[in-house]
């Protein structure tokens, strides 16, 4: 007979699984805004899950998970256009989360996609995920002063690109 273990039958729920069912569409919205492609978002979300997933352990403060995650897909989005150099945009899919949003949303994001990955990245982690200037600089891996500079670059081109939508839905809205 074992000792110690959770009797025959029954398991006990992990943690991580917990904060995965939580947290999942969150995450993979986050993961949208930052690739522009929900099948990439899918596919940065889970590596970045997997090797969250193998440090666990290591994971000193609960609440600190998802910014082990965050951080994960960061590094191995600008990982991967590291590589490539380039960017290939698609459009949404139907079957995307940005399908039933309204005007302005798809509006947004067409905008977010037309920006460089790191300015996007920056823009993504500052105003959806809510991290510092300081927090930026250190998830992209560079100074603070880099990190407002790819800030206000994205921010003055979004203001740019999306002025028209502003006047067509009305100030108010």
């Amino acid at each position: 007979m074992r000792s110690g273990g959770p009797a025959e039958g029954t398991r006990q729920e992990d943690p991580f699984d917990e904060f995965v069912s939580a947290r999942y569409q969150a995450l993979l919205r986050g993961a949208f805004l930052i690739t522009g492609d929900v099948h990439d978002a899918r596919d940065l979300l889970h590596d970045a899950l997997s090797r969250v997933y193998v440090r666990r352990g290591a994971i000193r403060e609960p609440g600190a998970v998802e910014a082990y995650v965050r951080r994960a897909m960061v590094r191995t989005h600008v990982s991967r256009w590291r590589r490539t150099r380039r960017e290939v945009l698609t459009p949404l899919l139907p079957d995307s989360p940005a399908a039933a949003v309204d005007t302005r949303d798809e509006e947004l994001e067409r905008a977010l996609r037309a920006l460089p990955p790191r300015q996007r990245t920056a823009v993504v982690l500052r105003y959806y995920a809510d991290l510092s200037v300081a927090q930026v600089a250190e998830e992209l891996g560079c100074s603070a002063a880099t990190a407002k500079t790819h800030l206000a670059r994205a921010m003055r081109t979004l203001r740019q690109e999306l002025a028209p939508v502003k006047e067509m839905v009305g100030h108010d809205g």
